[in-house]
């Protein structure tokens, strides 16, 4: 099948998990024999060649060229140039390509009239909804209330539909009705877009693999500590307010007051290009006396991650909205005992004192107390490690290829 893959970023240019999970998806579906052209951003302006591949990064993305995370301006005439061209590169592509199936991936950054191409195209789009990009852009209003109201707001340690919209859910009105197919992370996303209005002409729940290498069972004794006297806490992931990273802040002075006879340290490891919240959550450390405790490092490779979960004792995961997490994939798989909060695709995930502990989103004090309580409790620490590691080996990552091929394959 020939697949035409439609991404804002692509290795090596990278900001997250989703444009990695892109290029493995592209590189699995080239060695399955499907023929595959990328067409991306020139954003970051480094290149690479990887076998099978043609990669077109001829698309402009609308962000700051030094840093993503910083509010980008432009004149309307840019924006109307830029999206103009956007648009010819795609029919460019299409043009030479001709592609069987569109595989639409994160179009964050992009100016709307690319999709509207893409939909009108007249080839099949699948959509691989692992974020919730395409509400921002046809739906924003409903995603920025969601974020303020039950991400971020006072009411996101609980929050459900509002009355209008569990009614409009109940009668089947679907605003937002669109070609193709769609392929989402968890039931957490599926639903989010059902509530948000989005209907599509089919649609398949496919979890997010990863791939996991045999260590004959879990990597080290979890029942144990690993260095007497001390506790060592880790948080990976992109250190952003959405990942919920002041929770873990928040809730080490609690922490160290619970466990006065322990070295309490916490590493936070991932991407922090975000300056102004590196800089709220070393002033809330300084708050709580904690600083001289965490240490800030950037991410690692993939291939590194077993050896740093295997050199931490507990493996927090504080996110505010999660729609399904590779990281917690890897993390279970090498058996660390998980703190993970309660958002989103978490659940799916993370069985309460079976695969992990939960605690309510931003709660600091939850935090805190299931620390605080595995490490009083070395036996649930190791059974949690190893029901977590058993959870983990569902998600082989060549289990998640083949159900996105079947699904690509059916998609009308």
């Amino acid at each position: 099948m020939k697949l035409l893959f439609v991404s804002n970023l692509y290795p090596p240019n990278v900001v997250g998990g989703y444009e990695r999970l892109c290029y493995e998806i592209a590189e699995a579906l080239v060695a399955r024999g499907h023929e595959v052209r990328i067409l991306t951003s020139n954003y970051g302006e480094e290149t690479a060649e990887y076998p099978g591949q043609q990669i077109d990064r001829s698309l402009k993305l609308f962000a700051d060229d030094r840093n993503i995370y910083r509010p980008f301006s432009c004149t309307a005439e840019q924006r109307a140039e830029w999206s103009a061209q956007n648009v010819a590169e795609f029919h460019r592509v299409v043009s030479e390509f001709r592609p069987e199936r569109i595989f639409v991936w994160n179009l964050y950054f992009f100016d709307p009239s690319l999709l509207d191409a893409i939909k009108a195209s007249g080839i099949v789009p699948v959509y691989l909804l692992t974020d919730n990009w395409l509400i921002a852009f046809l739906n924003p209003k409903f995603i920025e209330e969601y974020m303020r109201d039950r991400v971020f707001g006072k009411d996101s340690q609980h929050g459900s539909p509002a009355l209008l919209e569990r009614l409009r859910i109940a009668f089947g009105r679907i605003p937002f009705r669109l070609p193709g197919h769609a392929i989402f992370a968890s039931r957490f996303m599926q639903r989010l877009y059902r509530e948000a209005g989005f209907g599509f002409e089919g649609s398949d729940i496919v979890y997010h693999g990863v791939h996991l290498h045999p260590h004959g069972g879990v990597a080290r004794a979890r029942d144990r500590l690993r260095q007497a006297g001390q506790l060592r806490l880790l948080v990976a992931g992109r250190v952003v307010e959405i990942k919920g990273v002041h929770t873990a802040v928040e809730a080490l002075p609690a922490i160290r007051a619970a466990l006065p006879n322990l070295e309490v340290r916490l590493s936070i490891i991932g991407d922090s290009q975000d300056d102004a919240y590196l800089k709220r959550l070393c002033e809330l450390a300084e708050d709580g006396g904690c600083r001289d405790a965490i240490e800030f490092l950037p991410p690692v490779p993939a291939a590194d991650l077993s050896a740093l979960f295997d050199a931490h004792d507990i493996y927090l995961f504080p996110s505010l909205y999660e729609p399904f997490s590779l990281t917690l994939i890897s993390g279970l798989h090498a058996g660390i005992p998980t703190v993970a909060s309660d958002a989103g695709g978490n659940i799916e995930i993370v069985a309460d004192s079976q695969t992990g502990l939960q605690f309510p989103r931003g709660d600091a004090a939850a935090l805190a107390e299931c620390v605080r309580r595995l490490v009083a409790e070395p036996e649930t620490r190791a059974r949690i490690a190893e029901g977590g590691a058993a959870r983990a080996g569902q998600h082989e990552f060549s289990n998640m290829v083949a159900a996105i091929e079947l699904a690509l394959e059916r998609a009308r």
